[in-house]
């Protein structure tokens, strides 16, 4: 990009004596233009279109049955690729959204999604509520209810919750769905623990959500996991690794 710039203002200035005052007034300004606003449209064109937004691939693809999961990990936005007709995230009854990808959600559908959610408000623990989405990212937004009233969560409530809201989103022709990572949820003063302990709650949280999407059946045909702590997919990636040699295991045992 800069180096077409350069090149454009040289013929322009080497075209100045052959132009009439009017045309060289106009390209000067126009130059002058160029100058001042290069770097400020370097910088957005990078981050328009830098490779880690917008590229991500996905770390690891399962095909269990005639269900598609895939496991994306990207720290600050939801991967291009990974865009579907709706999505997931984990709410406590009260369905603010107000804590790390439920927040991110709710401001990339500016605000519609939290006004919507607060008139059904309260919801008791394992239930869903679906309400409109982003315009360009994705249809649908589903609020996973994985607490009870005093932010306790239970694997029955996140379970239930995820079942029912792919089932939702399925009624409301969703065809893929990404289901955001409940890790961080799970994990109350994040500063404080140890790593161990970290690795212990997305392990456990990784095996029950895998389970609850896979018990989701045919309500939605392509699932897409989506991990803002990149740590946490290799869970993922174990928990899928096993389901496939499970069924593949089962599948050799029957008679052929």
């Amino acid at each position: 990009m800069a180096r077409y710039v350069i090149y454009l203002c040289r013929c322009r200035e080497e075209a100045d004596e052959s132009h009439s005052p009017e045309e060289f007034s106009l390209l000067k300004v126009e130059t002058t233009l160029t100058n001042t606003m290069i770097e400020k449209l370097k910088s957005a064109l990078h981050n328009c279109f830098k490779f880690p937004t917008l590229l991500v691939l996905p770390r690891y693809r399962a095909v269990l049955q005639d269900l598609t999961i895939e496991v994306y990990a990207h720290k600050h936005a939801l991967p291009l690729l990974a865009q579907a007709d709706g999505v997931v995230v984990a709410v406590a009854p009260d369905l603010k959204m107000v804590f790390g990808m439920s927040k991110m959600v709710r401001d990339r559908g500016a605000d519609t999604i939290q006004q919507e959610a607060l008139k059904v408000a309260p919801l008791v623990p394992g239930e869903a509520f679906v309400g409109s989405g982003a315009k360009y990212r994705f249809k649908h937004i589903a609020l996973a209810v994985i607490f009870d009233e005093f932010k306790r969560p239970t694997p029955e409530y996140i379970s239930k919750s995820i079942s029912n809201a792919i089932r939702m989103l399925r009624e409301k022709g969703a065809k893929s769905v990404v289901v955001a990572d409940m890790t961080e949820n799970l994990l109350a003063q994040t500063n404080w623990i140890t790593d161990k302990q970290r690795e212990a709650t997305a392990e456990l949280t990784a095996r029950i959500m895998v389970e609850a999407i896979i018990a989701s059946g045919g309500n939605a045909k392509n699932i897409k996991i989506w991990c803002v702590e990149p740590a946490n997919a290799k869970f993922f990636i174990n928990e899928l690794k096993r389901h496939e040699q499970e069924e593949k295991s089962a599948s050799k045992a029957v008679p052929g």
